[in-house]
């Protein structure tokens, strides 16, 4: 509740947060997704969930193929923990870009940015799509850790024209298989 009312109050209140896109801040984040999409993309979810802030007792995860949002550790936890030998993907490639950061507080800020991804569901045709995305994150111990993540597709018939638009690059079935062979022990 507390992390609302900061992010609420600082989008109402001028001053508290700079309306101004913090470029430093924004690199800061960006350089944080750029890791964190490089263990989204080895389906390293103990990675992926050392880089959120393990100590915040109300995490948010809204997936935008999960109904309803994931409130607190343990969905979260369930969401990017399948159960062994259970995977539903043959490959994903995130890429984030277009990130845009301001500070809330010295040690919380709010960023919103691009989600592009390549993904490919077992027996299924391998898509491309992309989601806008608004997160929290809060410095702690010099390190950015993410507290709260939102994916925030467009309205179906926007999105399902854009998606359209979209091909899934002429890479991605090779790039899956490096991504297998690199697994590999």
């Amino acid at each position: 509740m507390r992390l609302v009312i900061i992010v609420l109050f600082s989008l109402l209140i001028p001053g508290i947060a700079s309306a101004e896109n913090d470029d430093s801040l924004s690199a800061d984040i960006q350089a944080f997704l750029d890791v964190y999409a490089e263990a989204y993309n080895r389906q390293d979810y103990d990675t992926l969930l050392g880089m959120w802030d393990q100590d915040y007792q109300h995490p948010i995860y809204m997936a935008e193929e999960v109904d309803p949002p994931m409130h607190g550790w343990q969905r979260i936890r369930a969401y990017f923990n399948p159960k062994p030998g259970f995977t539903v993907l043959d490959g994903i490639r995130n890429e984030y870009s277009e990130v845009r950061a301001n500070y809330l507080t010295d040690d919380l800020a709010i960023a919103t940015y691009k989600l592009r991804f390549d993904i490919k569901v077992k027996r299924q045709k391998a898509l491309s799509s992309w989601d806008r995305v608004m997160a929290v994150f809060h410095r702690k111990d010099g390190k950015w850790k993410l507290m709260a993540y939102t994916e925030a597709p467009m309205s179906p018939l926007t999105m399902v024209r854009k998606m359209l638009q979209e091909q899934v690059p002429n890479d991605f079935s090779d790039y899956i298989k490096t991504q297998k062979e690199d697994a590999a022990p």
